[in-house]
């Protein structure tokens, strides 16, 4: 990922490897190289929501993939069968339930949503965050919490990603109690919040986070917002605060507006007149949101 300076006879590269056949260039997505390279072979390696301040969505990150001539975005094919049909690398909640079901034949295996009504009697529950909102509120005893794959929450590319994951083992915590076993599956086993949640020191936590939130000038120490809505309006409000605030997209209907703290971020938003924003559709302004 890194910038070649020069080429050739005199360059300062040295990520550079002359040879014979075809030229082979890295399209960085950071700033937007990808999108100025007309390759015959383009081999895309993943794409995630990542480069924030390049790309808003995944879904911006793909229309950078459309075909320049014909507006279309080519089919997505497996490099060694040629099919079309990806298998899901992650299992969802009712096929988990049913393969525990086949493992423990003779216990009540149960599958849990947010939209999952009163829970009947099981022994092992299965499902989303509802699970930890559920459980306790139908009266069952909590034996063992196991979080699967829990880096999706710790290392989620979300500004509050590790106090929200801190709470879900507080949440676990008090379904166990003292009596009980919180089961983590995760490859970072020393990160801040596993260590704090071991130690039952919330502080190793809070220190890295606080220095994290700082540097990035993130809330408490700067104002966040993201704007959602109707395109139109979320357009016609980032083009009135552009002047006041830093605006981050808009990106269809979503987008992110910063100041240098919250007392700012909230003057300038009830200074500025979104009204004609709003006359546009429906807008919604979400300061320090819980997700982004």
């Amino acid at each position: 990922g890194a910038t070649i300076p020069g080429i050739g006879a005199g360059g300062a590269a040295t990520n550079v490897i002359a040879g014979d056949g075809p030229f082979l260039v890295e399209g960085d997505e950071s700033d937007r190289t990808l999108l100025h390279l007309s390759a015959r072979i383009a081999i895309v390696n993943n794409i995630e929501r990542d480069h924030h301040h390049t790309f808003a969505t995944v879904a911006e990150v793909e229309d950078g993939l459309r075909c320049a001539r014909c507006e279309t975005v080519g089919e997505t094919r497996c490099r060694h069968c040629g099919s079309p049909r990806f298998r899901g690398t992650r299992p969802g909640v009712v096929r988990l339930r049913d393969d525990l079901a086949g493992l423990v034949p003779r216990h009540r295996v149960l599958a849990v949503d947010a939209a999952s009504t009163a829970l009947p009697a099981f022994d092992v529950a299965v499902g989303t965050e509802a699970v930890l909102h559920r459980a306790r509120g139908d009266g069952h005893r909590v034996g063992l919490v196991a979080f699967l794959d829990f880096d999706q929450e710790l290392l989620a590319p979300r500004h509050r990603a590790a106090e929200q994951a801190m709470w879900l083992l507080v949440r676990a915590a008090r379904l166990v109690e003292s009596e009980g076993v919180i089961l983590v599956q995760t490859r970072v086993p020393e990160h801040e919040v596993l260590r704090a949640a071991r130690d039952a020191n919330p502080f190793l936590a809070r220190e890295v986070e606080t220095t994290r939130r700082r540097d990035l000038g993130f809330p408490p120490f700067g104002g966040l917002a993201e704007l959602r809505g109707a395109p139109e309006a979320v357009a016609a409000a980032c083009e009135a605060l552009a002047g006041s605030l830093t605006v981050l997209g808009p990106n269809d209907d979503r987008a992110l507006v910063r100041a240098p703290d919250s007392e700012t971020l909230s003057d300038v938003l009830a200074r500025i007149d979104l009204g004609p924003a709003r006359a546009r559709g429906r807008l919604r302004i979400d300061v320090d949101p819980a997700r982004v």
